[in-house]
């Protein structure tokens, strides 16, 4: 029984990534959290060569056609690593630069567009810098309701007025600057520009100075405008209000809705690269499942540049003979803080040996020094320690339950599902204190098995929240966008 459950669970992720095909190549129009992340270029150069191969090999079909588009849109080859997916959506933005570089037309609306929005909506949500919300619009702000001023859909209507009722131009204009709330990329169209500017424009009417030094002028909306906030495109694209109850109940305890950034231009850019396919030929149904699919996998490579190096540091810890001789009394926990600050006690460590010693290299890794003979730098140490095991110990118990790792010699994302360890409602009850029972094991003690328990709870919530926001998008676009003659796009809407 245990191997065909297994065997399933195998089968159900291959046909996910062969028949949607995409899966394994994503990094997606998506969420650029921008938390540290390690360099590394293995899922995405796997996924790269996987998807190029099966899309290729395809029959000509619109399922071909659409994803060929998806690819040339996404071009993973402009990614230095799976560290960027994190910081930009680079492949996206080269596209759009393309568009609108060699596009004066759409270049033209786009100016017009977004000087539009830039003069009838705000650029900022903290009006009062005594308010107790977030400067970005958040949870709790939705056009039509909060926001009564900004009817659910204002943003859709509005832009269908530049693109003379075109929905799939008009998911495009949006989709330039919406697929990120920062680095959206930086476009210049000359013949555009001068056009604009002789009719009375202003360069300060068109563009808005960066607000960090160092980046390029651009004619994007601010990340705290009115431009993202949610149900702008529709009053259905937006995740469910039970969802954002558990994200707040999950992830950010004791906060209000208002104080939590909503991340809309999930929404945006999902909407316009599911219109994309459909424009290419692909089935909307079809096109729904490749983008949520592809929320999935960006969100596991997220996740895996996250808990790789902290999951690898604690099976080293895990398999070390003197850790595993610790005392019956001590936790894993415990032994690990005790032994690695005796380490600093003794002046045993150096930079050669955290070459060979997993207690000298986790002491670099916290960055307190290696000597810890007066009680301040051994107090820092400790602190410094324990906060490091904070995100060790989930990794850890992460990698030991679910799906994620090289098979092949491929790298493959983290992904939601459990292959081992216990049901999910055993971990809640658990994670609760509803239940004092330790199922973490590897010597855990029952605090640092429920701390663990939360963490990859607010991990799941992170996937769930991911995910949500491409399916409204995608759902959106489906119900709006049409496939168009072969060979055509709605970029060339914009010269009718």
């Amino acid at each position: 029984m245990f191997s065909f459950s297994v065997s399933r669970l195998i089968l159900k992720h291959f046909a996910r990534a062969t028949f949607l095909l995409l899966g394994l190549f994503t990094n997606v129009v998506l969420a650029q959290d921008h938390v540290p992340l390690h360099d590394g270029n293995q899922k995405i150069s796997s996924a790269d060569r996987i998807a190029y191969i099966l899309i290729n090999s395809l029959p000509d079909s619109g399922v071909k056609k659409g994803l060929q588009r998806y690819y040339e849109i996404l071009n993973p080859r402009a990614y230095e690593g799976d560290a960027e997916v994190a910081y930009n959506n680079t492949g996206l933005s080269l596209y759009f630069d393309q568009q609108f570089r060699h596009n004066a037309c759409f270049a033209d609306k786009a100016l017009r567009f977004y000087h539009n929005i830039k003069t009838t909506t705000k650029s900022t949500q903290k009006t009062n810098p005594e308010d107790l919300r977030h400067s970005r619009t958040s949870l709790g702000d939705t056009a039509g309701s909060s926001r009564p001023d900004l009817p659910a859909g204002w943003l859709f209507q509005k832009a269908l007025t530049f693109t003379k009722g075109n929905a799939n131009a008009a998911l495009s204009l949006i989709g330039l600057c919406g697929h990120d709330d920062i680095r959206q990329g930086s476009y210049f169209n000359e013949e555009a520009e001068d056009k604009l500017l002789k009719e009375g424009f202003t360069y300060d009417d068109l563009y808005r100075i960066p607000e960090v030094a160092g980046e390029e002028e651009t004619f994007c909306p601010t990340r705290e405008a009115d431009f993202y906030i949610a149900r702008s495109l529709a009053k259905k694209a937006d995740i469910s209000d039970s969802l954002k109850k558990r994200i707040l109940e999950v992830q950010y305890p004791g906060k209000k809705a208002v104080q939590i950034a909503s991340k809309n231009y999930h929404v945006l850019g999902a909407a316009f690269m599911t219109c994309q396919m459909i424009e290419a030929g692909m089935n909307p149904y079809l096109a729904i499942q490749v983008e949520t699919t592809a929320a999935n996998l960006y969100r596991g490579i997220r996740l895996c540049q996250n808990i790789e190096e902290p999951a690898r540091m604690f099976w080293k810890l895990q398999k070390m003979p003197e850790i595993l001789r610790r005392p019956f009394a001590y936790t894993f926990e415990e032994a690990v803080v005790r032994k690695t600050l005796d380490r600093g006690l003794n002046k045993e460590c150096t930079m050669k040996k955290i070459e060979t010693d997993p207690l000298c290299e986790l002491l670099y890794k916290v960055g307190s020094g290696f000597d810890l003979t007066s009680p301040r730098a051994q107090e820092r140490a400790k602190a410094a320690l324990e906060k490091y095991l904070d995100m060790m110990i989930p990794s850890g118990v992460y990698t030991s339950w679910n799906i994620t790792g090289q098979i092949a010699g491929i790298s493959i994302p983290c992904t939601r599902d459990q292959l081992f360890g216990p049901h999910p409602f055993m971990k809640w009850l658990v994670s609760q204190a509803h239940l004092p029972l330790n199922i973490c094991g590897k010597g855990l003690s029952l605090e640092s098995c429920r701390k663990a328990l939360n963490t990859l709870r607010t991990w799941e919530v992170d996937f769930d929240w991911t995910v949500s926001q491409h399916l409204a998008g995608a759902q959106f676009a489906a119900r709006v966008c049409k496939p168009l003659p072969e060979g055509q796009t709605s970029f060339q809407a914009f010269c009718n």
